[in-house]
């Protein structure tokens, strides 16, 4: 994961083909709440098809779980980008992407539990139908269980969470070694676009539990989206 610090540029070139919509760029959400010190991967919009298929650029701006599976648990495994690149790679959509992450000051003594919590974003436009198809909620029976040989098994844990958009659902991957759950994730959808947030497991702790943060940052999320479309 290639973070970079406030004031630096990715040298990484984007993928995509042709110019983004900027309203993606000014959507996505720069920090959560009164945050000191931030490092961050700067947001930008990959507009596709991609035809470097290697490419860094998104991957270094967004959060995956270690799990893998079948093509269908993709967007719930590794994310909604890496399920638009697999199976969507076609002019007239576009994934803008970021993430954030709060850092301890360069000789703190000890790491300061943060209010809030690192995550990433992204935010896909494209046809009604494939953003009905990548919203749908239902999770595939194959996907419920999880297992990778380097990091145990897992579940899939449908979250609730208040609703926003057209429809809205999260849930949390669980894990069965050190690291209790791996990740908590939320999917909003609209008819122009679909929102997920993505807040890995990570030290020291947020002190509020993330089940309860990752509403409020979609609700910001949701709502910053939604002014850069009007």
């Amino acid at each position: 994961m290639k973070i970079e610090r406030p004031g630096q540029k990715d040298d990484t070139p984007n993928p995509g083909s042709g110019t983004g919509d900027p309203r993606l760029v000014t959507a996505l959400l720069t920090r959560f709440r009164d945050v000191q010190e931030w490092s961050y991967m700067p947001g930008a919009v990959v507009a596709l098809p991609v035809a470097d298929m290697e490419s860094t650029f998104i991957p270094s701006r967004q959060i995956s779980s270690p799990f893998g599976g079948p093509e269908e648990c993709d967007k719930w495994t590794a994310g909604m980008w890496f399920a638009v690149l697999q199976r969507y790679n076609t002019a007239g959509v576009q994934v803008a992407v970021t993430q954030t992450m709060e850092f301890s000051s360069p000789g703190a003594q000890r790491p300061r539990r943060p209010e809030s919590a690192g995550f990433s974003e992204a935010i896909i436009t494209g046809s009604p139908a494939m953003l009905n198809r990548l919203g749908d909620p239902n999770l595939p029976a194959q996907c419920h269980h999880l297992s990778d040989a380097n990091v145990g098994s897992g579940d899939i844990q449908p979250l609730p969470v208040p609703h926003l958009g057209e429809r809205s659902w999260a849930y949390r991957i669980t894990g069965s070694g050190k690291v209790p759950i791996w990740q908590w994730v939320e999917v909003i959808q609209t008819s122009r676009y679909l929102l997920e947030i993505r807040i890995p497991n990570q030290e020291p702790r947020p002190r509020t539990d993330p089940a309860k943060l990752l509403p409020q940052i979609a609700q910001e999320a949701y709502a910053k989206t939604e002014a850069a479309f009007q």
